[in-house]
């Protein structure tokens, strides 16, 4: 799996890609710049991506995506051994024609579920209208999946995966009131301090 540091510089490299096409020649100083400002948007994406899992659950295939990243916590332990119960996993929206065996994809099934499983066999032109078939397999399942994945299902790749986080964000997201109440006091407590402190400076 990639840490994020791989991903973010794959993500540099997609905007210079984008940036080439307008800018020729760019000076040294504005290509720092943009490097910087880069950096800052994809930290950015992903800690919008890691609000918006705690506050939908991770169901953003309903309707949110940010610049083709999506954001699920893991229910199950069907991958076990790499991408733990409970985690965090991030996807990138990919072309189905650069999805490779070994892959590991997020993608929503007939019933409407999430699964985040790996890509064990391809079956191209699976539906007679030259859209590829992935079979895929939890690493902790025995038999690959008996559904096919039409590639319309698939949500992405996955990019990168925090167990620590996932579990964080389940418990917050099942705790949201708790969390509010919490963070309510401590900032009443940090203004309450800030006033005090306030007046004895007088």
């Amino acid at each position: 799996m990639k840490t994020l540091e791989q991903i973010n510089r794959e993500f540099i490299e997609e905007l210079a890609v984008m940036e080439a096409e307008v800018v020729v020649e760019m000076p040294a100083k504005e290509k720092k710049w943009l490097k910087r400002l880069s950096d800052v948007l994809f930290y950015l994406i992903i800690a919008i991506i890691i609000i918006v899992t705690l506050v939908f659950g991770g169901k953003t295939h309903e309707g949110f995506h940010l610049l083709g990243y999506s954001g699920f916590t893991v229910l199950s332990g069907s991958m076990q051994r790499e991408i733990p119960e409970g985690s965090l996993v991030i996807t990138k929206a990919v072309d189905p024609d650069t999805i490779k065996i070994g892959d590991d994809i997020t993608f929503v099934r007939s019933d409407n579920a999430i699964v985040t499983h790996r890509v064990v066999n391809i079956i191209e032109d699976y539906s007679g209208n030259s859209d590829r078939g992935f079979q895929t397999q939890g690493l902790e399942n025995p038999e690959p999946d008996s559904e096919i994945v039409f590639e319309g299902n698939i949500i992405g790749k996955v990019k990168f995966s925090a167990p620590e986080l996932g579990y964080a964000i389940k418990y917050i997201s099942e705790h949201i009131g708790i969390v509010f109440l919490i963070l309510g006091g401590i900032l009443a407590a940090v203004l309450a301090f800030n006033k005090a402190f306030a007046k004895r400076e007088e």
